[in-house]
């Protein structure tokens, strides 16, 4: 048994694992889901790198928060998580929003930044 999930968890886990591997954006993002919960981060970071690169902003979201926080990769790598923050922003995520502004705040999307004033009303409103 798998995350306290009922028996037939596996089999399940492998039909999303199949329909990741033929290039289904949503069960890469799910693969992500289930490695984080497993915590299996690198893997993780595997499948939401790929649920980003195929366009759902989710998935940039959640990349760039394991890039933020050093999750499955060596160390954190801010100017990375940044720009994915910035992608799943300008597709409307308000939380990729929110991170960004912190991290410019904080200094941490590369050199220091001053959030545009668009960019934080465009999601406050």
């Amino acid at each position: 048994m798998i995350c306290g999930c009922q028996p037939w968890a596996e089999e399940g886990t492998a039909l999303l694992e199949q329909a990741a591997g033929q290039g289904h954006a949503h069960a890469m993002l799910t693969m992500g889901y289930i490695h984080a919960a497993r915590n299996e981060h690198e893997q993780a970071v595997k499948w939401y790198t790929r649920g980003a690169e195929a366009g759902l902003p989710r998935a940039m979201f959640l990349l760039g928060y394991c890039l933020d926080k050093g999750k499955g990769v060596a160390a954190p790598e801010c100017p990375a998580a940044a720009d994915w923050y910035k992608h799943a922003a300008d597709a409307g995520v308000g939380d990729a929003a929110n991170n960004l502004c912190i991290m410019y705040t904080l200094g941490r999307g590369g050199a220091w930044h001053i959030v545009p004033a668009m960019l934080v009303l465009r999601f406050l409103s």
